[in-house]
């Protein structure tokens, strides 16, 4: 499987969580792109910049750092065509991917320690949307994600 390109940024509370897993992906050869590279930005413009990229680019996935998690993927999440989900935990990073084929995964750099971040995001690299979950079939997960693009639709009004 073709590697994709990453786009990745922090706020200040999550800057030192989001360089370790940076470094954990380009070890595996993965393309970064940080718009944090410099230093952190506020979570607000973190989610929004790379929730924009995503958006022109659905190529692209994104990680994101924050305190929680929370605040960057609410400002990701105003995006077309952007599913950010929060994940604290190893299952819940691969079923983001899995149940709701997520395109950003958002993490607390207040809560989340380093090596479980790189587990976080080795296992959501390494899922696929409607594969591995045994409480839907694969067409039940499509419909929630058709449902869920009928609701863009009538915000986005295209």
């Amino acid at each position: 499987m073709e590697k994709k390109t990453i786009i990745m940024g922090a706020d200040p509370s999550g800057y030192d969580l989001k360089d370790a897993v940076k470094s954990h992906l380009l070890a595996q050869h993965y393309t970064i792109k940080d718009i944090t590279e410099s230093g952190p930005i506020g979570y607000c413009d973190v989610g929004d910049q790379v929730g924009a990229i995503i958006s022109e680019h659905p190529e692209y996935i994104g990680f994101i750092f924050c305190g929680t998690g929370m605040g960057v993927s609410i400002s990701a999440n105003k995006h077309k065509n952007v599913y950010c989900g929060v994940c604290e935990s190893v299952t819940s990073a691969r079923f983001c991917k899995v149940i709701n084929n997520c395109n950003i995964l958002a993490m607390g750099g207040l809560l989340i320690t380093p090596f479980k971040a790189k587990m976080m995001v080795d296992a959501y690299l390494s899922a696929t949307f409607t594969e591995g979950f045994t409480e839907a079939t694969p067409e039940d997960l499509q419909c929630g994600l058709n449902t869920m693009k009928e609701v863009e639709k009538k915000i986005y009004k295209n």
